[in-house]
């Protein structure tokens, strides 16, 4: 199993870090299917051999992303979308 994991410091209110995580989420659905669920602050998100779960808080974002042997093929260029996602939109 592969892992990534991105963490993000950014000046947001919590409140519109939890709707770009929920739009994180629904856009990934969109794309390419699975399901999400929200506990408490965090985002679980899982599709067939990927779990990730977004912790927002405060001053900053967690993101941690688990890939089994099939979808740890694509670990560079998930890796490279997270972290563009998160330049584009923690700003």
């Amino acid at each position: 199993m592969s892992t990534i994991t991105i963490q993000r410091s950014h000046q947001l209110p919590l409140d519109e870090v939890k709707q770009k995580a929920e739009q994180l989420a629904q856009n990934l659905i969109r794309r390419i299917g699975g399901k999400y669920r929200w506990q408490g602050d965090t985002v679980h998100y899982t599709y067939s051999g990927v779990k990730a779960r977004i912790d927002c808080e405060e001053s900053d974002v967690l993101i941690d992303i688990k890939l089994n042997f099939v979808a740890s093929i694509f670990r560079g260029t998930i890796e490279e979308e997270v972290r563009e996602t998160l330049d584009k939109h923690l700003v």
